[in-house]
Parts: C-alpha cells; structure tokens; sequence
C-alpha cells in the first residue's frame, strides 16, 4: 500500500522531468456568443467631408445596420442574423468602385464587411440558420432570402464542413513563423468529427478556409442574390470580381494555432496507461488521401503525441509547391507500451492502408513514402524497413518460439512483435534525436521510476506472469523480470535494443539523421540533453546534420526544418 502510494507520489516529479515534450489533440466546439441584455449603440463613424454625398449617405447606412446587428445580439434575438447580414452586404455594396479600383475593401466599409461577415458566420450556427455545408437562412424586407454556401479548391468532401470558427492567427512562441496575407473575406478554422466510415482519419480534424460574402452574379443564375463562398487557402489565392483578380486572405496557420492552443488531451497518460481506449494506435491522414501524392508520415516520441509536428507541419503547408508532391499523415500511439507493439500496429495498418488506397499498386508514389520520426518514433520507423530473422527473438531467449509453452493466442502476438519483414512502401526515413543505442536518462532513478509507473493492463501482466512461470530458465533477466516497458527498451545495456541496431536495413530505403547537440552529458559526451550524438548517429546514413538544440526542440528549429526540406525535394525529383 505505501509502495504503490509512494509511486503515485512520485509520479508528477518523474513523468514532469523526463525528456520529452507533451502536446496534444483537442475537442472541437462552435464558438458561442455571450449575450448582453443591454448596451449602448456604438457611435457612429463619421465619414470625411471630401467624400461624395452618396457614398456618405450609403456608409451611414451600413453603420447603422451594423448598430442594430450589435444591439440584437447583446440582447439575445436572433434578428442579429438577418442585421449582420445586411451590414455586410450594404459594405460590400458601398464599396464596388473601391474593390474595382484597388482590389480590396478598405477603410471603415472594410472594418464592417469583416467585422458584420465574421459575426454573421458565429450568431447564423447559433440559432441554427447557417449550415457550413449548404447554406444561411436569412429574412430581409420582410421576406426570406437563401444564401448558398458554395466550396473551392478543397479536396475534401461537403460533410466535412461541421461547424465554422472565424479566427486570426497571432504570436505564438510554440511556431517558429505565421503564414498569414491579407486581402478579402476572413480567416475560417473548420471543425469536423469524423465518423467510422471515414478511414485513417482522426476523430476531430481542424483545417483552413476562407469565408467571402458577394454577389452570386449572372453566370450563377442567382442574379441580386449573395452567395457564402467557403475557399482553401492552400491552394486558392485569389477570386474573381469585377473584372480582375482579386487577393483573398489566407491563414494557413490558423488551424495549427487553434488546436496548440486547446490542447486538452494529456500524453501523460497515454505513456502511463497504454491499454486505456484512448490511447489505441493509429495511422491517419491530415487530408484525404490523393493519388500521385508521396505519402509523409510522422510518428511521435516518448511522452508526446503528433503535435509535436506543429511546427513542421506549418511550414510545410506553407510551401504549396511542396505540398503538390506529398500528403502529410502522422502515426499516434500509447509510449508507455513497448515500442515493439507500437511498431507492429504500425506495420499492420501500413499494410492496410495499402490494401484499402492502392490495392493493385497502381499509384507508384504509394511505394515512395517518407517516415519521419522524432526520438523513439524514430526507432519505431526503423523497424518498419528492416528484416528481423531470429535476433530479436533470441536477444530474448534462448528457446525457439516455437517450443514455448504458452498458449496460441500469446504465441501469436509474440511472433507479430518479434518477426517481421519490411514494409513495401517505405522508401525513406528521416531520424530527429533517435537513441539508436539507447538513452542514460532510462536508467537513471527519473527513468527508472518512470518505467515503474506504467499501468500495463491486467489481461497482459497475467499473460506474462503465465509465459514467465511455463517457461522457467528461459527467458533473459531485462524479458523476465515484466513486460519492457519503452523506456526499458531504451536503456543502452538493453539486449533487445542492441539487436534491434544490428538489424539490416531493406536494399534502397535510404536513411537521413539530424542531430541534436545542447550540451555534454557524463561519460557519453556530446548530447541533446537526452540522446547523446554517438547513440544518434546512424551508419550508412544518406545525409547527417548537428543542429544545435535541445531534444524537445529538434522538430522546431529552422536548420531541422530546412534540412527536412532538402531531403524531400531531392526525394521528390528522384521519383
């Protein structure tokens, strides 16, 4: 009772102090207004004396529908809509010689365009008259008028669009660079929660978009009409109006900020608890899949989840060219299970993903895949290009698995850890910070405790006990003493992970390391601060660079994220 009691104690101080970064997913929700039951009108902008008397008479006007959409909306009526609406057309509508001239909405008409669509967006899915996939219900001169939601360049599906989050993106210390320009409409972050039927997918997505409200025109049959257009920044930049070009805003890192932002899912207990449901390993697409694309997977380290990747993530978005060669994916498992298990759901649903994308090899960028893995994510990529024979098997034990005495089903998920082959699509992988040999932190008393904290589930504890007691002699002191844990695989006297180096990698599959150095750590020398360079390096490597950071930090620095660059393109001539 008080060792376990102590344990707990402990466990803050260890999971806190060891060496890796936790980020995590969020549970997206549509933004609500807070409602006022009275307040002044907002004083009127006045208008300069230079401007015709028309284009007064007309901006005064748009003031005042945007003061009665305000007032309605602090009093709670759902009228606000139908205000909102009017003031954002009534500014666009002052604005047509503007927008003609120069492109864009500016001044006060342009505050209130934005300002009236942004409002109108959150008030129309809180009373329920905007549906993101087809279109707003508004009431205007005593009549109803409906306005279609019309969506461009994503490669997305409509019922994706579950609920609209105008947004802005700002400073955040957590990306290295926002990738945002002005021009016209506002910045959107999309909500969606995905469904069974939509595979390798995650469960909550979040993407970018770019709301403009105008004119349906004469080409669209809606003459007098306007239509909410719904446009993808990454590969949309500008529309047309009025007879030229016209920039629209782009926010590609909105969606990156929102969700570093509302994290609220803890990779602390993942590590601690790796059989808890929340916690299963998936491999999942940022976008529907897109053939002729290089598939780029990511896979996370200890104590994190694929958030790690927000950065990299963000200025690979903002690289369109790039983007016209790779999809992004990412790969999400429990750390506190042994990265054996972790790699084999890997390859398992690699080999799906395969069968259900492309099953007759058709799409030859399939074959060409790129991991890449930061930390122990970078072992669990190693293990899906290399052959494994009898070495793991035996760095564990000295009697063939199959004169184990154990029943079928243990036999069998053993042989799914232990034996395996490389994957047919992975082509390359690049390492970030990965203990090739290991880590001093895993045997220190920080990691030690740590290891000692993770919760296998019970079903598996007794499995083991079982397996241990028939088999007495049998197996090594590291296997026998409990199911290894991922740090007791990183421990550099660990005979597993020692096998696990000497294995071969696949004929072609190319592998890159970068290499963190912050600071000399005792007898290893040279170090990340967790990881030291010898254990990092990788030989036979195509390419290695030192970078200059911290192990938590090697994603986010700009020589990891050039050299990331460099690696792709050459893998994207080549092929």
């Amino acid at each position: 009772m008080l060792s376990n009691l102590f344990l707990k104690m402990l466990s803050i101080f260890s999971v806190a102090t060891f060496f890796l970064i936790c980020f995590s997913t969020t549970t997206p929700s549509c933004a609500t207004v807070a409602v006022a039951q009275e307040i002044p009108l907002p004083q009127i902008v006045s208008v300069t004396e230079y401007e015709p008397q028309q284009f007064r008479d007309s901006l005064f006007q748009t003031e005042l529908l945007f003061a009665r959409a305000i007032q309605h909306e602090a009093n709670g009526c759902e009228q606000c809509v139908d205000y909102y609406f009017q003031a954002a057309t009534s500014a666009w509508a002052v604005s047509q010689s503007q927008l003609a001239n120069t492109g864009q909405i500016l001044g006060r008409a342009g505050q209130i365009y934005r300002e009236s669509l942004q409002k109108l967006i959150v008030t129309g899915q809180q009373y329920r008259r905007l549906n993101p996939r087809n279109g707003l219900q508004v009431f205007v001169d005593g009549g109803s008028q409906f306005v279609p939601v019309v969506h461009q360049g994503f490669v997305r599906e409509t019922n994706e669009f579950d609920c609209l989050m105008p947004m802005e993106s700002t400073g955040t210390k957590k990306l290295e660079n926002i990738y945002r320009c002005e021009g016209l409409g506002v910045s959107i972050v999309v909500q969606h929660c995905g469904t069974a039927a939509e595979r390798f997918r995650r469960d909550q997505q979040s993407f970018a978009a770019t709301a403009v409200l105008r004119p349906a025109g004469f080409a669209s049959g809606l003459s007098g009409h306007y239509v909410l257009e719904l446009l993808d920044p990454l590969r949309v930049n500008s529309i047309d109006e009025l007879g030229r070009r016209v920039a629209i805003v782009r926010d590609i890192s909105a969606p990156i900020v929102y969700l570093l932002e509302n994290q609220q899912t803890k990779p602390i207990e993942a590590f601690l608890h790796p059989g808890g449901t929340r916690t299963k390993s998936k491999l999942f697409m940022i976008e529907p899949y897109q053939p002729e694309k290089i598939p780029l997977v990511f896979v996370h380290g200890l104590l994190s989840d694929p958030l790690t990747w927000a950065n990299i993530a963000n200025e690979l978005m903002a690289r369109p060219e790039l983007l016209k060669r790779y999809q992004l994916w990412g790969f999400e498992y429990a750390t506190g299970a042994p990265f054996l298990v972790s790699a084999a759901d890997m390859r398992d649903q690699l080999g799906q993903a395969q069968a259900a994308l492309n099953p007759n090899g058709i799409d030859v960028a399939f074959s060409q895949m790129v991991l890449v893995g930061h930390s122990m994510g970078g072992l669990i990529s190693k293990l899906q290009i290399t052959e494994s024979g009898d070495q793991l098997w035996q760095s564990v034990s000295i009697c063939p698995l199959n004169m184990i005495a154990t029943s079928d089903d243990t036999r069998n998920r053993l042989a799914r850890a232990f034996y395996f082959g490389p994957s047919d699509s992975v082509a390359k992988v690049i390492y970030m910070g990965t203990p090739h040999r290991g880590s001093p932190w895993a045997r220190r008393p920080v990691g030690l405790i740590g290891a000692m904290l993770v919760e296998e589930p019970s079903s598996t504890e007794a499995q083991h006990r079982n397996l241990v007691f028939n088999n007495p002699g049998v197996f090594s002191r590291e296997f026998e003493k409990r199911v290894p844990t991922s740090i007791d695989l990183l421990r550099p006297d660990s005979q597993l992970l020692l096998a696990i180096d000497r294995l071969y990698v696949a004929n072609g599959v190319q592998e890159h390391s970068i290499i963190g150095t912050f600071r000399p750590m005792l007898i290893a020398g040279k170090s990340d601060g967790v990881v030291p360079v010898s254990s990092a390096m990788r030989p036979g490597a195509q390419s290695e660079i030192l970078v200059r950071a911290k192990h938590t930090d090697i994603p986010d620095k700009q020589e990891s994220v050039e050299e990331l660059v460099r690696i792709l393109w050459q893998h994207a001539c080549q092929n």
